[in-house]
């Protein structure tokens, strides 16, 4: 059994949803016999989820306005007084019937994810496809099959995830970068599938730039912690650029154009060349 568990849940405006999450939670972090703790972190709302939040005897944080997902995570992660911490989203969409099984894993991995699962997560249209995406380009970086990169509902130790806390996004991205980040530095993680409920409330995220702002978060991973592997894509990418001028050169047998290859082939030389620097700087730094 963990030494004992500190539940973080940001919220912002969530007052008709985060009064019920909080009692729903202590029931079955009290069955776990686990040490624990509530905090509500209020991100500047301006309704009354921190009153709803004290009824429930959940220690409240309060930001004086509202500075987003990831900078409400860190104030509960820092405010936090058990070894463990557990983070969970305000709105109503996770399920606590997972609790006893994330708590009973943490003891024996480094983190243990919440993999969303059901027709609520994988959306339609648009968001469905942008989920697929964002899971195949994650799974890419790391090397290993992600089912769930931004899960809000997961469970590590204070002490690891303060180490990253320099390169973890201040928004949104914050719990991508954090899987990632934990991941490529050969952490145990392990994912259990868990169902995703309809939410109470009106969605904070916003497809376009959230989904702009996770790839970001993946590039920038992939940079840090695995760079040869971004600038093979882009130097093989280059080179079958040169590829298609050398045969329409020799086809056509346009001088212009086999400049143009033999230029294409130089600039992917160069391009992997900053990969190996890169490279050779990241074992360097992890050193």
């Amino acid at each position: 059994m963990i030494e004992g568990v500190s539940l973080v849940i940001p919220a912002y405006n969530e007052e008709g949803a985060v009064g019920s999450v909080v009692r729903a939670f202590h029931a079955a972090l009290e069955v776990t016999g686990t040490p624990y703790e509530i905090l509500v972190v209020d991100d500047g709302s301006t309704d009354a989820t921190a009153q709803e939040a004290r009824v429930t005897n959940a220690k409240v944080v309060q930001s004086p306005q509202n500075l987003g997902y990831g900078l409400a995570l860190r104030r509960g992660i820092l405010a936090a007084k058990h070894p463990y911490v557990m983070i969970c989203d305000a709105d109503g969409t996770y399920s606590p019937s997972a609790v006893t099984e994330l708590v009973g894993l943490a003891e024996n991995f480094d983190m243990v994810v919440a993999a969303r699962t059901g027709r609520y997560f994988r959306g339609w249209g648009l968001r469905a496809l942008a989920r697929v995406g964002l899971r195949l380009f994650a799974s890419f970086v790391v090397g290993r099959r992600i089912p769930d990169v931004n899960s809000g509902f997961r469970v590590f130790r204070k002490v690891d995830c303060l180490r990253y806390f320099g390169i973890l996004s201040p928004g949104f991205s914050f719990t991508t970068g954090l899987t990632l980040a934990m991941i490529s530095d050969a952490r145990a993680v392990a994912f259990v599938p868990v169902d995703y409920g309809a939410r109470v409330g009106r969605s904070k995220v916003r497809l376009v730039r959230d989904t702009l702002r996770i790839a970001q978060v993946l590039v920038q991973a992939m940079v840090r912690h695995n760079p040869i592997k971004l600038f093979s894509v882009i130097t093989t990418a280059i080179w079958l650029l040169a590829l298609v001028a050398l045969v329409v050169w020799v086809v056509l047998g346009a001088v212009a154009v086999g400049l143009i290859a033999a230029a294409t082939f130089l600039i992917g030389v160069q391009v992997f060349s900053v990969g190996l620097l890169a490279e050779a700087l990241r074992d360097r730094r992890d050193a």
